[in-house]
């Protein structure tokens, strides 16, 4: 997976072949196709592992800290860290614009991200009952609010590379105080 992640980075969804990520990876074509049936399909279980490995790293963030936002800010900053490279950012980016032009691919990119928000749902609602914060929006309104502002950000630092990591963690914060100033919690 490291392989087609270099390859899909260099060349792009269209122009690293199948052929050269089984070189590269050190496999046949047909070992490819033994374990995924396209190029898509591989990249949502990269897809899949970096959410896993994302979501268990922001649950032990959010637990370990007693003041939401710097538990927030502190897993914002961690994400931008962990997803903002620039080569995540233009594989990514890139199966999204694919997303967009590919129906049966878009749906199964949107599977991956619903499963996605309903996980980072559970945390939240798990860090908020143990807050005893009731926020006056759904909790799963606000893992998908979460998820678009770090899209946001990570497209315009994509574009901008030179726009601050630390910007996206003070969004964060300011949001999570927003909803908690509204819940009639004061941080």
């Amino acid at each position: 997976m490291s392989a087609a992640a270099r390859l899909f980075a260099e060349h792009g969804l269209e122009g690293a072949s199948i052929d050269q990520i089984a070189q590269a990876a050190g496999y046949t074509k047909g070992a490819f196709y033994a374990n995924f049936a396209s190029k898509e399909e591989l990249f949502l279980v990269m897809l899949d592992e970096r959410f896993a490995e994302e979501l268990e790293r922001l649950d032990r963030e959010l637990r370990a800290n007693e003041d939401p936002l710097a538990g927030a800010q502190a897993a914002a900053r961690d994400f931008v860290a962990f997803a903002g490279t620039p080569e995540w950012s233009r594989l990514y980016f890139q199966f999204a614009a694919h997303a967009a032009r590919n129906e049966e691919f878009r749906q199964g990119l949107a599977r991956h991200h619903q499963a996605m928000r309903r996980r980072l749902t559970e945390i939240f609602a798990g860090r908020r009952e143990a807050l005893g914060i009731d926020p006056p929006v759904a909790t799963e309104d606000v893992a998908a609010m979460i998820c678009a502002m770090a899209d946001g950000f990570l497209v315009d630092r994509m574009i901008d590379p030179d726009l601050k990591p630390e910007l996206y963690a003070q969004m964060v914060g300011v949001f999570l105080a927003g909803l908690i100033q509204l819940a009639g919690v004061r941080a």
